[in-house]
C-alpha cells in the first residue's frame, strides 16, 4: 500500500471516529432533555379528616401527598378535589389547591378543604395537573358523615358593649337625621381556640319595638383565654331611642345574648310640662312608619276596601210588607182585648 492510501485509510477512519463520537454525544443529550421533560409525578398517599360543620354539613380536609421520583424540578403542580354522590354519580362540590414547583427527589402534600352534606356517600376524585396538564388520577370513597359530631358549644362571655357615634348623615328630602353608631363587642373566651362564630347585631326601636337596622359580624379566631374586640356599625334615626340586642351563633344555634341602650332622645325637641295643673294635650307623632323602611326596600300600595255585595233585588219590600203585617196583627189583639 502506498503513502497515498494509508492517508486514506487514516482519514477514513477519522471521520468513522468523529461520527460515532457525534452519535454518542447527541443520544446523551437527547436523553438528557426526555428526562427533563418527562414528568416523574406521582401520588403517594391521600389523608382524609372531616369535622362537623353543624347538625346538616361537615367539612372535609383531603390531603395528597406528591411524590417527584426524578432528578428534574417539575412544572406547576395543582391538585383538583371533586366529590360525587355515589348513589347518582353527581358532582356534589369541588376544590382546587395550587402546590407548585416540586424539586427533584423531593416530596409535597396539598391540603383541598370540601363542604358535604353529612347525608350519604360520596366518591372523591383526586386530579394531579402539571402546567395545566392531568399527568395524575386517584380516587377514593367515604361514608358515614352522618355519624360526626357537631362542635362543642364554645364557652364565651360578652364582657362589655361600647357605643360610639362615628357619623351622622342629614337626609334633606324628608328632613330626617340618621346616625351611625359603632357598637364594640368585648368578647371573653373562657374555653380553648374556637373559630367560626359570627354576631347578629339589631337595633330596636324601644318605642315601637321595630327593627330599625341589623349586622351580621363574623367574630373570626377568639384564643383561647383571651378578651377580643369586634365592631359592628348599625345606622339608625336621630331622636329615637334603641335598644341594640347582639346575638351569637354557632352551627346555626344561638349560644349567647346580651343587649344595651342607646338614647338618641335627648339630641332632638320634646315636650315638657311647666305648669303645675295637669293639662292634656294632643300632640302630634314626630315620626312616620316609613321612616322605619330600610333604604331601597319597595314601598307596597294599600290594596283597595273591599265594597259589600247588593242585597238581592226585591228584598226591602219583602221585609216592609212582613213589618206591616206585624203591627197590624198586635193592633187587632189590642183591639180585642179592650172589647
Amino acid at each position: 500500500m502506498g503513502l497515498q492510501g494509508k492517508q486514506l485509510a487514516i482519514a477514513t477512519a477519522a471521520v468513522v471516529l468523529a461520527f460515532l463520537v457525534l452519535i454518542a454525544l447527541v443520544a446523551t443529550i437527547g436523553g438528557g432533555l426526555k428526562s427533563y421533560e418527562r414528568s416523574e409525578i406521582a401520588i403517594a398517599d391521600i389523608d382524609i379528616s372531616a369535622e362537623a360543620l353543624g347538625i346538616a354539613d361537615a367539612l372535609l380536609n383531603v390531603t395528597t401527598y406528591l411524590d417527584n421520583s426524578g432528578d428534574a424540578k417539575s412544572g406547576e403542580i395543582d391538585v383538583l378535589v371533586k366529590a360525587y354522590d355515589a348513589d347518582t354519580n353527581l358532582l356534589v362540590a369541588s376544590n382546587e389547591t395550587k402546590v407548585g414547583e416540586i424539586g427533584g427527589r423531593k416530596t409535597k402534600s396539598a391540603s383541598t378543604c370540601l363542604k358535604l352534606p353529612k347525608e350519604g356517600g360520596y366518591r372523591l376524585q383526586i386530579v394531579v395537573f402539571e402546567d395545566d396538564k392531568g399527568i395524575r388520577r386517584a380516587e377514593t370513597k367515604i361514608y358515614g358523615l352522618s355519624r360526626l359530631e357537631p362542635p362543642s358549644v364554645a364557652k364565651i362571655s360578652i364582657r362589655e358593649i361600647d357605643f360610639l357615634v362615628e357619623a351622622v348623615e342629614a337626609e334633606s328630602e324628608r328632613d330626617r337625621e340618621y346616625a351611625i353608631i359603632n357598637t364594640t363587642l368585648y368578647i371573653d373566651n373562657l374555653g380553648k381556640d374556637v373559630d367560626g362564630l359570627r354576631a347578629l347585631v339589631k337595633a330596636r326601636d324601644n318605642e315601637t319595638r321595630l327593627i330599625a337596622d341589623r349586622n351580621w359580624k363574623d367574630l373570626e379566631f377568639l384564643k383561647e383565654g383571651t378578651t377580643s374586640l369586634r365592631y359592628a356599625e348599625l345606622r339608625v334615626l336621630n331622636g329615637r331611642d334603641y335598644v341594640f340586642e347582639i346575638q351569637i351563633w354557632q352551627s346555626e344555634r344561638i349560644i349567647k345574648e346580651s343587649s344595651g341602650m342607646v338614647l338618641l332622645s335627648p339630641f332632638v325637641n320634646r315636650t315638657v310640662v311647666k305648669e303645675a295643673k295637669e293639662k292634656t294635650v294632643e300632640i302630634s307623632p314626630k315620626v312616620a312608619i316609613s321612616d322605619f323602611i330600610p333604604p331601597g326596600a319597595p314601598v307596597p300600595e294599600p290594596a283597595p276596601y273591599p265594597t259589600p255585595a247588593p242585597a238581592a233585588p226585591g228584598f226591602e219590600t219583602l221585609y216592609a210588607a212582613f213589618a206591616l203585617f206585624v203591627a197590624f196583627i198586635l193592633l187587632l189583639k189590642k183591639r180585642r182585648g179592650d172589647v
